[in-house]
């Protein structure tokens, strides 16, 4: 039992390491082997947390029969059986393995879009294009916003990518496309310029604000079905024609129940725990926070500009 115990505690300093794992692993065979127990149930850590049980034949006790150590376990023997841990550490996912990497990137994009009381256009862009990912792993619910973000992303990507010192800024950049006379009198914003692009961007990010808002971060907040249709009517619904007012609704009609909803922004097909729950809605609370000041000012840049276009799309 003591050298049971000195392995243990050597797991503990280094479980991060894989190579480590594989070699305690090693020596558990061996263990196990040589004190004649007849089946081996290997705890080996993750190395991103949790852990993965893995069953290895032992050998009988020496004087009984059974064949040395080194005979049972060659060289070939262990291999493959190391082999084999390796290959299984690498193909389980870790229950609460930090799947959150997406919401991670927007919250880091977002922190630098703000620049005293201008907003970054390259950070702006950079944000949303991290954004979009995060979306496209909220599963079918938000299947249609990300598809509407990433088409009026690569709207505002392509001008600004043209004329980069231009478009500094989000008011020099859609000054600039103004005074080149791409729209029309009257604030009817080009269908392909950077201005509409970046108007439907913000107005989506609003619905989204209102619906993470209301249903997410509290718990006693409306269910996701009914404040999505809710955040829809207030953000989007008086600037969409009647075929979109038709197939929008329809589309927020898959949105999952809080827990699921949670979980996929994280990064989990499955439930996760009520710690790591707290710990997503907590980022999806700080990117809210962040994206207040932003949207207020992406407006009044839009209206100083006389590019506030309200016809139905």
């Amino acid at each position: 039992m003591k050298i049971l115990s000195l392995l243990l505690s050597s797991i503990r300093r280094q479980k991060k390491n894989a190579a480590s794992v594989l070699s305690i692993s090693f020596i558990f065979i061996l263990f196990f082997a040589g004190r004649g127990i007849t089946e081996a149930h290997l705890a080996v850590p993750f190395l991103r947390g949790g852990y993965s049980s893995y069953s290895v034949p032992a050998a009988r006790p020496m004087g009984m029969g059974a064949q040395p150590v080194g005979k049972l376990y060659g060289l070939t023997s262990l291999k493959r059986t190391l082999t084999n841990i390796s290959d299984k550490i690498k193909r389980t996912k870790p229950i609460e393995a930090d799947g959150s990497q997406h919401l991670d990137e927007v919250l880091r994009a977002f922190q630098n879009v703000l620049n005293g009381n201008d907003i970054d256009t390259a950070q702006l862009l950079k944000a949303c294009r991290a954004h979009l990912k995060l979306m496209k792993s909220g599963g079918a619910s938000l299947r249609l916003v990300a598809k509407d973000l990433e088409s009026n992303l690569l709207k505002a990507e392509t001008p600004f990518m043209k004329a980069p010192k231009q478009g500094k800024t989000l008011y020099s950049l859609l000054e600039s496309e103004r005074h080149s006379g791409i729209h029309e009198e009257g604030n009817l914003l080009a269908n392909e310029s950077a201005a509409m692009g970046l108007l439907w961007i913000r107005r989506s990010l609003a619905f989204q604000l209102d619906l993470f808002e209301s249903s997410l971060v509290s718990e006693k907040g409306k269910d996701p079905g009914v404040a999505a249709i809710d955040a829809y009517e207030k953000n989007l619904l008086p600037y969409h024609g009647w075929m979109l007012q038709k197939v929008f609704p329809l589309s927020l009609s898959a949105m999952p129940k809080r827990n699921a909803f949670i979980s996929a922004l994280g990064g989990s097909e499955e439930p996760v725990s009520f710690a790591h729950e707290e710990e997503i809605v907590k980022k999806l609370s700080t990117l809210l926070k962040m994206w207040r000041p932003i949207i207020k000012r992406w407006r009044h840049d839009f209206e100083s500009l006389n590019l506030e276009d309200v016809r139905p799309a």
